[in-house]
C-alpha cells in the first residue's frame, strides 16, 4: 500500500506504534458505538493475533459483594464492578497498584507503570477480602475490578486506527484509577495537549488541515 492509500484510509494522516501495549485508546468524538462511546481502553495486549484491553472510564451500579458473595462481610463488598468491555462479561479482571503482601500470579502483567494487570483470581479475591479491607481506606492501593474486557481480531485494531476511531496516548496510573472514571475521557484527552483539550470541552473535532 503506498503512502498516499494509507492517507486516504487515514484522514489525520498519524502514525501510531507497532505495538500499542501500554497505551489508552481514547474514542474519537465521531465514533458512536455504544460499547465505547466516550471511552478510554487499556491496551494490555497487543500482537499479530489482535489486541485486549479494558475500558477504564465506564463503572457500573453493581457492587462486588453482589458478585462475590465471600465479601459480603468485608468493606471490599463496596467496590463498583466496572465494565472492561462488551466480550465475557461473566469474567473478572483486575487493574492495581502493587499490593503490600501480595505476590501477584504467573498471569499478571504491568500495561504501564504502578499498574498491574491479572485476572481476579482466588488468591487475590482473598486478598482483597482481607489484607486490603484491613487497612485504613486512606492507605488502600488503588484497586480496580472490570467484568468482560475489550477485544480485537487479526488486524481489526489497525483498521480502526487508519478510520481515526481512535486517539492514542501512553496509558498512565492518574487515568487508571481516576476517583471519577466518568471523567476519564475528558482528561485523558487532554494530556495530549491544547487542541485535545478542545475537543474534549466542545465534543467536536475541528479541521486539522
Amino acid at each position: 500500500m503506498s503512502k498516499d492509500d494509507r492517507n486516504a484510509e487515514n484522514p489525520s494522516g498519524r502514525s501510531f506504534p507497532e505495538n500499542l501495549a501500554g497505551y489508552f485508546l481514547i474514542s474519537s468524538t465521531d465514533l458512536s458505538d455504544p460499547n465505547f462511546y466516550r471511552t478510554v481502553v487499556l491496551i494490555v495486549e497487543h500482537n499479530a493475533d489482535g489486541a485486549f484491553g479494558l475500558v477504564v472510564n465506564r463503572q457500573s451500579d453493581v457492587r462486588l459483594g453482589t458478585l462475590l458473595t465471600e465479601l459480603e462481610d468485608s468493606p471490599a463488598q463496596d467496590i463498583l464492578v466496572q465494565i472492561g468491555g462488551p466480550l465475557q462479561q461473566e469474567y473478572l479482571f483486575v487493574l492495581h497498584a502493587e499490593l503490600p503482601g501480595y505476590r501477584a500470579s504467573e498471569h499478571a502483567t504491568h500495561p504501564a507503570e504502578g499498574v498491574v494487570f491479572e485476572p481476579a483470581t482466588e488468591p487475590l479475591v482473598e486478598y482483597l477480602g482481607s489484607a486490603w479491607a484491613g487497612l485504613p481506606a486512606a492507605q488502600r492501593p488503588p484497586f480496580r475490578i472490570y467484568a468482560g474486557y475489550s477485544g480485537w481480531g487479526p488486524g481489526q485494531l489497525e483498521t480502526e486506527l487508519q478510520q481515526d476511531a481512535w486517539f492514542v496516548h501512553p496509558a498512565n496510573a492518574g487515568i487508571v484509577f481516576h476517583p471519577n472514571p466518568e471523567a476519564g475521557w475528558k482528561d485523558a484527552l487532554g494530556e495530549k495537549g491544547a487542541f485535545y483539550r478542545i475537543v474534549a470541552d466542545t465534543g467536536y473535532m475541528p479541521s486539522m488541515n
